[in-house]
């Protein structure tokens, strides 16, 4: 198996498209907004694109808090990458998590066909009134 994550995302759906336009750059900050100690996380995309293979794999996800909790895990999804200079462009859509504390360890694990193949920190942080 040779697919590789091009990138990876985790940001506010609010942030995403009214601030930076709904357009990915380097610079984008991987953080999601909670209400408040403990909260909920407004919705939030789970952003990634796959390459450098062909063929089709299984992919899943899941979201872990600091000591690796596990918070949330998407469905599986079969893509397809019809050849190596092609990028399969994946979006989710994450809403009403709840999330404990705001923190720097919060990563999203990335999984195809049952191995994990990349990890992504992000932040979660709650706004300053």
């Amino acid at each position: 198996m040779g697919a590789r994550l091009s990138y990876a995302k985790v940001v506010d759906r609010e942030t995403f498209y009214v601030r930076h336009g709904g357009k990915l750059h380097p610079g984008l900050d991987n953080e999601i907004v909670i209400n408040g100690e403990p909260g909920e996380a407004g919705a939030f995309l789970v952003l990634r694109g796959w390459g450098e293979d062909h063929g089709t794999f299984t992919e899943r996800w899941h979201i872990e808090g600091p000591g690796g909790v596990l918070l949330y895990e998407s469905a599986p999804r079969e893509i397809h990458l019809a050849s190596k200079e092609h990028i399969e462009r994946l979006e989710d859509e994450v809403a009403d998590l709840k999330i404990e504390s705001a923190a720097d360890k919060y990563s999203v694990v990335f999984t195809l066909d049952e191995n994990v193949v990349a990890r992504v920190s992000f932040r979660v942080k709650v706004p300053a009134h």
